[in-house]
């Protein structure tokens, strides 16, 4: 027993080790399946692909633009409450450890029930608490009304990223593939990338009101929130005029005839796909797959302390350095520039370096710039735009890569669920970031240069160990994986023989039909 664990660790660090980096061959692939201009895939998508794109994106800028409401306005808070900015710090901690509560509830309910009118719900109850935030006259109301904002924003990422990507597949029916619209199709990877572009812009545009109505007076915080809401009636129309998810319209039709089929033939036919019921067919998923999502919740802790380490106390770092008000504002744009940079080039290059090479870079470029980000005063925006790159030119793979690692069998059918829930984990767990950066700067004569600079080298290399060490479903890498074909092969050959010699007529069709359509939804899900 002891050896064979210890026989599959040694496998399994040795496979991590060696395909961080591409082969010749490997690259060569990626250059073919993955054409250098991007571009032509927005040709190729129809506008309700795209609608559902940017609605997905939309989702994303509210949730970043309605978090930082706090970040960004901490000293007025401070003044307006008559509290601490550690204890103000809280209150951002605090919206972050329900996030995980809420990526669970309203995962389910997209994934069992809709996926249109969960995104509605959302947006309205997060206009709700966004107008009644300024309401509030005491802190303990206000920290009660960050507490249900949290879970709220907790769905925002699982179910925007499935409005904005679920559906992005060229249609084979009436899109013919040859070789040239293949790599067209395997392509819309770019938009997953893109999507976590909306983190940063998100911020820039809470950055920008914030500089225009909430810098004055100490109540001017207020504007904030209320222009924030402002923003998500415009999400609640665009989305109820619109259908539902074709893509989720599919796969609850097969879910009912494979039923059905089942009733009819007295077989069962178990997972996603079959006649489990929803909860059932979770729980089982999660028991076989747990390493994979246990290593997910892994790299999004590590990569959440990178980008909450890094930006939740940036503008109380400048603070301390002495910095006007407007001059942080320019810094802390020029530093968001930076971040939708890093992960439209992060996102591009990671089609031909491999997604785990091309957060090693990030962290290699982020560790770079530390110094000259935390303790130099002159060029401070540049050393702020080149750390956002770095965080983000990892960070904007996540999407990606989560995906990836939510295609294993049943997986994709629960993607909602598993992939909030790991992101979310990952808020849950970088929580007190700003909190122990404050106490510890508070204990050091509020020095907040040496507090954030070390806390973020010492997150970089904890990132690095587990990326280095991590887990690949990258298809290209999958077909020189010998050992993998071989148990797709075994898997292939099993299922046809026991469907030719122990199963019933109307058990075959279920199966085979079950099977075409969960290798169609991997085929779409890895991109």
């Amino acid at each position: 027993m002891t050896e064979n664990i210890f026989t599959a660790i040694n496998k399994h660090v040795h496979k991590s080790l060696t395909t961080i980096v591409p082969t010749k061959r490997q690259f060569k692939k990626r250059i073919e399946r993955y054409p250098l201009n991007p571009f032509p895939i927005f040709k190729k998508l129809n506008h309700l692909q795209l609608q559902f794109f940017f609605l997905g994106f939309y989702l994303w800028i509210l949730d970043s633009a309605s978090f930082f409401c706090v970040s960004l306005t901490t000293k007025s808070l401070s003044e307006y409450y008559h509290e601490s900015i550690v204890d103000v710090n809280q209150g951002i901690m605090y919206s972050l450890f329900l996030r995980v509560v809420g990526s669970i509830i309203f995962g389910t309910i997209n994934d069992a029930f809709s996926r249109k009118y969960t995104y509605i719900l959302i947006c309205t109850l997060l206009c709700a608490i966004q107008v009644s935030t300024p309401f509030c006259k005491n802190w303990h109301t206000f920290l009660l009304t960050r507490c249900l904002f949290g879970m709220i924003l907790g769905s925002s990422f699982n179910v925007g990223f499935v409005t904005a990507n679920e559906n992005l597949v060229i249609d084979e029916e009436h899109d013919p593939l040859d070789d040239k619209k293949e790599r067209v199709k395997l392509n819309t990877s770019l938009f997953q990338s893109l999507f976590q572009n909306a983190y940063p812009l998100g911020y820039l545009i809470a950055q920008g009101a914030a500089t225009r109505w909430a810098s004055d007076n100490v109540s001017d915080w207020k504007n904030l929130f209320y222009f924030t809401a402002a923003l998500c009636p415009v999400a609640i129309i665009w989305r109820f005029l619109l259908p539902e998810s074709p893509k989720f319209v599919e796969n609850k039709k097969l879910k009912l005839d494979n039923k059905h089929r089942d009733l009819e033939t007295g077989s069962i036919v178990s997972g996603a796909l079959g006649s489990d019921s929803f909860f059932k067919g979770l729980f089982k998923t999660i028991g076989k797959y747990w390493d994979k999502l246990f290593y997910q919740c892994c790299i999004m802790i590590a990569f959440c302390y990178t980008s909450h380490g890094s930006q939740d106390l940036f503008v109380t770092l400048l603070t301390s350095l002495g910095y006007s008000k407007e001059k942080k504002s320019n810094i802390n744009i020029i530093a968001n520039v930076g971040a939708i940079a890093g992960g439209t080039i992060g996102g591009y290059v990671s089609n031909y370096l491999s997604i785990r090479f091309t957060i090693l870079i990030g962290i290699v470029i982020g560790c770079g710039v530390i110094y000259p980000w935390g303790y130099v005063d002159t060029y401070k925006d540049l050393s702020s735009f080149w750390l956002q790159f770095a965080v983000q030119f990892g960070f904007a793979n996540t999407p990606r890569y989560l995906h990836l690692l939510n295609s294993y069998g049943d997986m994709p059918q629960y993607a909602t669920i598993f992939i909030g829930t790991a992101y979310q984990v990952g808020t849950l767990a970088s929580a007190p970031a700003s909190t122990i950066q404050s106490k510890i700067a508070a204990k050091n004569n509020d020095n907040y240069s040496a507090t954030m600079s070390i806390f973020l080298a010492i997150v970089f290399v904890i990132l690095f160990i587990i990326t280095m060490f991590g887990i690949d479903n990258d298809p290209i890498l999958n077909e020189d994986d010998s050992e993998y074909q071989a148990k797709l092969n075994i898997t292939n050959e099993s299922l046809e023989k026991n469907s030719d010699e122990e199963k019933s007529p109307g058990e075959v069709e279920a199966i085979e039909t079950i099977s075409s359509n969960s290798i169609g939804i991997q085929k779409a899900l890895n991109i």
